[in-house]
């Protein structure tokens, strides 16, 4: 905080400043301990004062120490989405009822480098709010969590509606009380006008200025036909954006979502419409989904899970680290094909011109090594290409090549026999080996 006063007063006081409403309300309530502020009012009565603020989102880097910004429950981060979601508060936590979306994506981002954390679930009860930030947070915490190996659970306790539907729509898997509220994906727009009761207190307001739009929507005047028009379509069109938005990301298609025409839906209904997925007592929505990840847990190694086919002999806890697996969050997991990922491997590196001139170094590369095509490539273009020479001598493997026929693979149903020039390699370098 700035300790010059003076110059602070100076700045903020009587001038005009680009600010919306609400954000000046905190502005100056923040401020009100330093200016020697006593009592603060707008339209709305008295703005309450001197709220502590203990973590700015400003401040927030995922490389510095910081107390946890949320509660953490047998491995279950539990962030908080209270009140009215506004853009850009400017801190961490909830508070005055507001959710910053800049503070919900810091959060998440904490929680994501947080090696206690295997899933984050944010609890949420929010009415909406700002549609500014709104979208970009969303689009920021989905691609946070897409291959990051923790899940994002959200639980509708109370209410996740407007914006808050925005944001649940991010989660992999939305929760719900049987009476909670879901939906209202849609948009308002509020106009007043004081035109009347200024004119009846004697109070003439001349609005001086230059564009012919500046003023459309000034609280002064009734709203003109055209300005009312051109409003209405800005509605619609935001509309639309955001039900394509919802319907996207929970899977829906956009002709749904607006056929919903904003409705707000209670429990079950909200299920059955296809904005939550699952009916559950709020008091146990964190046992639920720790259970959940416990279970992903112990079918898990090293980022992939491992096949549960009924006659497997091995479990996740005895299965070699090294073995190759896939993951299938939502049905049974399946195994992999190990050997053709080897193969196309082997041939990656091969085939690349980088092993132009380095044959040597690529065949050790590839049959001797585990590394990826991509690093192979990169170290085979830092070693030098070998110089031809008439006087070279083949080497072991050249003779086996050149003494053995090559193989036979039948690689389709009618038997073709066909055999590309890895599976030739391969076979030599098997032979070579005695095997």
């Amino acid at each position: 905080m700035p300790t010059n006063l003076t110059n602070i007063e100076g700045r903020f006081l009587n001038s005009p400043l680009f600010l919306e409403r609400a954000a000046a309300r905190t502005f100056f309530s923040t401020l009100s301990k330093q200016l020697n502020i006593k009592q603060m009012l707008d339209e709305e009565g008295e703005v309450p004062l001197g709220e502590k603020i203990h973590l700015a989102a400003s401040s927030f880097s995922v490389s510095r120490e910081h107390e946890r910004c949320y509660e953490v429950v047998d491995g279950v981060a539990v962030i908080p989405v209270y009140g009215t979601l506004i853009n850009k508060l400017g801190f961490l936590k909830p508070f005055w009822g507001m959710t910053g979306y800049d503070g919900i994506v810091a959060r998440c981002k904490f929680a994501l480098s947080d090696v206690d954390v295997k899933g984050v679930l944010l609890d949420m009860n929010t009415h909406g709010g700002e549609v500014s930030g709104c979208f970009d947070a969303v689009e920021t915490i989905k691609s946070m969590f897409a291959g990051s190996g923790k899940a994002l659970w959200v639980i509708i306790d109370a209410m996740a509606c407007s914006a808050g539907m925005a944001i649940a729509s991010a989660a992999e898997r939305r929760l719900i009380t049987q009476s909670s509220k879901a939906g209202s994906v849609g948009v308002v727009m509020a106009h007043h006008s004081y035109g009347e009761y200024l004119k009846e207190s004697g109070i003439e307001v001349t609005l001086i200025h230059s564009g012919s739009h500046k003023v459309e929507g000034n609280p002064y005047e009734s709203l003109p036909k055209n300005v009312l028009a051109d409003f209405q379509a800005s509605t619609d069109k935001l509309r639309d954006e955001f039900a394509t938005l919802v319907a996207v990301n929970m899977g829906l298609s956009k002709e749904a979502v607006l056929a919903t025409e904003a409705a707000v839906y209670r429990g079950q209904e909200a299920i059955d419409i296809g904005f939550a997925d699952q009916l559950v007592n709020g008091n146990e929505a964190i046992a639920i989904f720790a259970d959940y990840l416990k279970k992903q847990s112990k079918t898990t190694l090293s980022g992939v899970t491992m096949s549960a086919q009924p006659n497997a002999t091995q479990t996740a806890e005895t299965q070699p680290e090294s073995a190759p697996v896939a993951t299938n969050p939502v049905t049974e997991p399946v195994a992999t094909a190990p050997a053709v990922d080897e193969k196309a491997r082997i041939e990656g590196i091969l085939t690349s011109a980088e092993a132009k001139g380095r044959e040597a170094q690529a065949n050790h590369l590839a049959f001797k090594t585990s590394m990826s095509v991509e690093d192979a490539v990169s170290l085979l273009a830092t070693a030098p290409i070998a110089a031809a020479s008439p006087e070279a001598h083949g080497t072991k493997l050249d003779e086996l090549m050149a003494s053995h026929q090559n193989p036979v693979i039948e690689t389709g149903p009618e038997g073709s026999a066909e055999v590309s020039e890895v599976d030739q390699i391969m076979a030599a370098y098997n032979m070579a080996r005695g095997e």
